[in-house]
């Protein structure tokens, strides 16, 4: 009887299969993505995934430093679609990148041909930035977002500019870019893809003339450049500069 019935059920199952006159529906298996065997999951680049960024926000990192010439924080500013986002050592380098977001994924490069590459979870931004440096590794970060007044603070005098990046906790780290060019503009993607382009721009960077930024007062975001008293604006991804 147990046999009759499953024997039974099979002829129904089959039938059921049926669609008009001898159309069969074909039942498969789907594999999981994979980049290997086993059905390994591919590994998900920084940029690879993405949630809708809210409308304006600022997200701060610090990053490892396991060399001279690591950038050891990640500040970004979103407003729209528009970002801006800053990376420095708060000694004598620093990096900007101007660009677009697309679902919470960036992909920028910066006047030197720094690279940096991120998406944004729902809560943080999760990224990769690759100096133009030579021998430079790699560095990950997961950028918090923040409240104001913490965020990106910038100040021009002449021809320096002072860039900060002030911490939920009042902690200030920044540079000051005593050569800095009137127009920070990104990079053609293209171009950055020659070696003999990266090289011209590194040594560009080389040449600039970089220090640590002034001591800028918490809160009334003033300080003093070359003698005489400024006060910072807080950067908005919409800025360039």
């Amino acid at each position: 009887m147990e046999q009759h019935m499953t024997l039974k059920s099979i002829v129904t199952y089959t039938r059921s299969l049926v669609l008009g006159t001898g159309a069969i529906i074909m039942v498969s298996t789907l594999a999981a993505c994979s980049n290997g065997t086993n059905g390994t999951p591919a590994a998900e680049t920084p940029a690879s995934i993405g949630s809708a960024m809210p409308a304006m926000a600022n997200f701060i990192s610090d990053m490892a430093a396991d060399h001279p010439s690591a950038m050891t924080t990640m500040a970004i500013a979103v407003e729209g679609d528009r970002v801006v986002a800053y990376a420095t050592n708060g000694i004598n380098d620093e990096a900007y990148f101007f660009g677009t977001q697309t679902d919470g994924r960036m992909d920028l490069t910066s006047t030197f041909a720094d690279h940096l590459t991120a998406s944004y979870d729902g809560s943080k931004v999760d990224g990769e930035l690759v100096m133009n440096e030579e021998g430079a590794a790699p560095q990950r970060f997961a950028a918090s977002r923040v409240e104001a007044p913490a965020g990106i603070y910038t100040a021009a005098h002449g021809t320096s500019r002072a860039t900060w990046v002030a911490r939920p906790d009042r902690s200030l780290v920044g540079v000051m870019n005593n050569s800095a060019p009137g127009d920070h503009k990104v990079t053609d993607a293209i171009a950055t893809q020659d070696q003999q382009f990266k090289d011209e721009v590194r040594q560009k960077r080389l040449e600039q003339r970089m220090q640590q930024a002034p001591t800028m007062t918490f809160g009334t975001w003033t300080m003093e450049m070359d003698g005489k008293k400024v006060t910072a604006v807080p950067v908005t991804g919409g800025m360039t500069f």
